[in-house]
């Protein structure tokens, strides 16, 4: 849970490895990607099924994975996760396995 202020900035960053990042909000799905030395034509806003959602400008995915939404709006709300983010596995002493599921913030807004 990420609560964010209308209005401040949004920064979220799973770190370099991150390509896009995915935004679910009642059950549909978004994606962003950043916007590389080739500017391509659907880089750098939300996409849902190919086509351009938002144009405002709020919205920047850098190419070192970092996500920054300006002016939070309430529109913003959802889960914000990355099927690029590294899976965490941890091996103990007496040979389990420990894996840790990829990161979700859900981020909402708060007066």
């Amino acid at each position: 849970m990420y609560p964010v202020k209308i209005g401040e900035t949004l920064i979220l960053d799973f770190g370099k490895d991150v390509n896009e990042w995915k935004r679910n909000r009642n059950g549909i799905e978004d994606t962003i990607k950043p916007c590389t030395a080739v500017k391509q034509e659907k880089c750098g806003v939300w996409i849902r099924n190919d086509l351009p959602i938002s144009r405002d400008g709020r919205e920047h995915m850098y190419e070192n994975g970092t996500l920054i939404i300006e002016n939070f709006q309430e529109s913003d709300s959802g889960d914000y996760f990355s099927n690029d983010e590294l899976e965490r596995i941890h091996y103990t002493a007496d040979g389990q396995i420990w894996k840790l599921g990829r990161s979700r913030i859900t981020v909402f807004p708060v007066d």
